[in-house]
């Protein structure tokens, strides 16, 4: 039976690798959204949806919780 997280423990508990590795690129699509501001060819609501998806992208892959190896005694292998 899988264990229910309350939201603290999802925001505290660790994060597997390739949602770590999702939270980087969200951070770099907002990085790259911010940097493009600047940029007068560029419209703002095209920075602004990157930004969005790389926010969204980063807060729901911190929300996934690394699930341990059930308990198996050796008679079980």
């Amino acid at each position: 039976m899988e264990k229910k997280y309350s939201f603290w423990e999802r925001i505290t508990n660790d994060t597997p690798s390739f949602f770590k590795k999702v939270q980087i690129l969200g951070a770099g699509l907002v990085a790259i959204s911010v940097s493009l501001t600047g940029v007068g060819i560029i419209p703002v609501t095209v920075t602004g949806i990157i930004a969005a998806v790389g926010t969204t992208m980063g807060a729901i892959a911190q929300l996934a919780v690394k699930q341990s190896e059930p308990y198996t005694t050796a008679s079980e292998k």
